[in-house]
This record gives C-alpha cells, sequence and structure tokens, in this order.
C-alpha cells in the first residue's frame, strides 16, 4: 500500500517534537495497512504495535483507546479527500462545466475508495457514529459554503432555489451515496452505484445550474 501523507492531527493537539510526530504518523500507516487485511473488529493496540515494532505503551501515549486511532486515521483520509474535491470544484479551466467538475469528483470519490481499502471500512465504521464526528461535519459544512457562495455568486447559471439549501443537500446527497457505495462488498459491486450517484445529483442540479453559464472569475 501507497505511504500516507498526514496533516496535523485531527482529535487532539499534534506533538512539537519531530519524533513524536513520526511515532503518530508511524501508528496511522501501520493501522492503514493492517486494515487492508483484517476488520476493524479484528484489529487490536497489539497487532498494531508488533506490525509497527514499537511498545503497546507508545499507542497509549499518543490515543487512549484504539477507536482513538481508528478515529484519527478516519479524519485524516477524510479530509485529504475533502481537499482533492476542492481542487476539482475551484478547476473551471480543465473541468469548465459543473457536470465535468461532477463527474470528476465522483471519479476521484470512487478511485480514493478503490485506492485505499482501509478507508472503505473507516467510512462502515463510522456511519453510525457521523453525527458525533464533529471535525468531520466541519470539513463538510466547509464544502457545502463554498458550493453555496459559488452559487450565491451566479456559478454555473445558478437560478430558482435558495443556494443554501442546495448546496446542503447536493452535500449530503453525496455523503450518503458514498457510503452506501463504500459498504458494498468490494469495487466491482459498487461501481453499479457510483454511476447511480451521478444521475442523481446530475438530476438534482439540473433543475438549478445551466449548462451553458459560464463561471464568473
Amino acid at each position: 500500500m501507497a505511504q500516507l501523507t498526514f496533516g496535523p492531527l485531527r482529535t487532539r493537539d499534534t506533538p512539537k517534537q519531530s519524533r513524536a510526530v513520526e511515532r503518530v504518523h508511524l501508528i496511522l500507516q501501520t493501522t492503514a495497512n493492517l486494515l487492508s487485511q483484517v476488520t476493524p473488529n479484528e484489529l487490536s493496540t497489539t497487532m498494531i504495535a508488533e506490525r509497527a515494532d514499537i511498545p503497546v505503551s507508545s499507542i497509549y501515549r499518543y490515543f487512549p483507546s484504539l477507536n482513538d486511532v481508528l478515529r484519527e486515521l478516519y479524519l485524516q483520509t477524510a479530509g485529504e479527500l475533502r481537499e482533492k474535491l476542492f481542487l476539482v470544484f475551484e478547476n473551471t479551466e480543465t473541468h469548465p462545466t459543473w457536470r465535468d467538475r461532477l463527474t470528476e469528483a465522483l471519479h476521484i470519490q470512487r478511485t480514493y475508495l478503490a485506492r485505499h481499502p482501509f478507508y472503505r471500512q473507516l467510512l462502515v465504521l463510522f456511519l453510525v457514529q457521523r453525527g458525533t464526528v464533529a471535525i468531520e461535519d466541519e470539513d463538510h459544512d466547509e464544502l457545502a459554503s463554498f458550493l453555496r457562495t459559488r452559487w450565491e455568486n451566479g456559478g454555473d447559471g445558478f437560478s430558482g432555489g435558495d443556494p443554501a439549501v442546495v448546496a446542503n443537500t447536493t452535500v449530503q446527497v453525496a455523503l450518503a451515496m458514498e457510503d452506501f457505495t463504500a459498504s458494498q462488498k468490494d469495487r466491482e459491486t459498487s461501481r453499479p452505484y457510483s454511476v447511480e450517484a451521478i444521475k442523481l445529483l446530475e438530476g438534482y442540479l439540473a433543475n438549478y445550474l445551466s449548462d451553458e453559464a459560464a463561471i464568473p472569475s
């Protein structure tokens, strides 16, 4: 599995010492690697420690429980995916129409799930806890705010609705389809649902957006 890139910690203060930061990143990377082979229910801090060749106490120094390790990894990777989606939404040169950007965004989402098997497992695990994952909610609010501002300014030829309501609905529908797609057993069985997600969002957004409209600079 590819080496992951981690940003500042989302669930606690990032350690100041570089050695401590490296240890935290090792724990997260090792957890991701293991989740490509076992389920969260089969995982343990002992397994992580043995694979990372560190004492179990090192894990508990930074994370009170296994669930805290999983939550940090989840928020890190969810944040990385959201950043990739932002880049698509902002790129009006490579993807000039809203349909182009929507298709590319859902392609990136599907590809991310395929390339990071552990993320699929974390999505399903934290689906029931989504209401309590406040940091992730802030990420989604930021995405909805971005779309709302674009549409309030006439971007994509928006008309006929409340930009805030449409933006929030779009994000929530995308999240629901992401969860549903991730809950399928493998890439092949999830593919048809990715196709349906595009149809669903395209049909909804066509009520408010114009194919011919230019994007305001």
